[in-house]
């Protein structure tokens, strides 16, 4: 039999172990991070770092933790405008002056996402969504359902705020399925391969992850 696992909110004394499992995962299977091997020998990567802590404490947040309050899973969700404000920290200023050149060409690639998305002319009633920035499951306990139900609660909590949307980015093909599981809606895909900058792919992860992704679902 399989072992249980239960979902719980995160909370501060969590963030130690939440980036633990996030460097054994997220920073070396994820397919942009892979694809130019964002990390260096020692796994750090500060610049990611900072965009995985920065919504972690909003109360959006959930893990998944075994029988032993080991944590084997987690969702980080953040409340994000539908439109960024044009006031130099927006993703496309971000990584004009981003020092990193590989964590760059990751945030020219969010840039776009919201350029040619343009969720709010798709959205037009809607002022903020909650989106969920990084997701990874222990490889241990990975098809076990744990991912369904920390989207779940997530839905849960979004509706709370009385938020309509809940977003996920996707640049992984399996988080795409995963999306179109759960009853999200594709609002924006583009072949990696012509995502460019100065007339060269910015980056191009191996197959099969071969589209960059937006969904949204929209929950009342």
């Amino acid at each position: 039999m399989a072992q249980s696992y239960r979902v719980a909110p995160v909370c501060a004394e969590d963030v130690p172990d939440v980036m633990k499992l996030l460097k054994k995962t997220f920073y070396i299977d994820e397919p942009l991070n892979e694809a130019v091997e964002l990390c260096d020998e020692n796994g750090i990567c500060p610049e990611l770092d900072e965009y995985c802590t920065h919504s972690l404490l909003e109360g959006l947040s959930f893990k998944a933790i075994d029988q032993d309050d080991n944590i084997v899973g987690v969702i980080i969700n953040g409340v994000s405008p539908l439109k960024e404000e044009d006031n130099g920290n927006d993703l496309l200023s971000q990584a004009r002056r981003c020092q990193n050149p590989k964590f760059q060409k990751i945030l020219y690639i969010l840039a776009r996402r919201e350029e040619v998305s343009r969720l709010w002319e798709k959205f037009p009633q809607e002022q903020r969504l909650v989106e969920v920035k990084v997701a990874a499951t222990d490889q241990n306990w990975r098809k076990r359902g744990i991912m369904n139900a920390l989207v779940k609660e997530t839905e849960k909590i979004t509706e709370q705020k009385g938020i309509r949307l809940l977003r996920m980015d996707t640049s992984s093909a399996y988080s795409a399925m995963s999306a179109e599981r759960l009853g999200f809606m594709c609002v924006y895909q583009a072949l990696y391969s012509e995502i460019k900058r100065d007339d060269q792919p910015l980056i191009v992860p191996k197959s099969p992850h071969l589209y960059d992704k937006v969904f949204i679902k929209k929950l009342f």
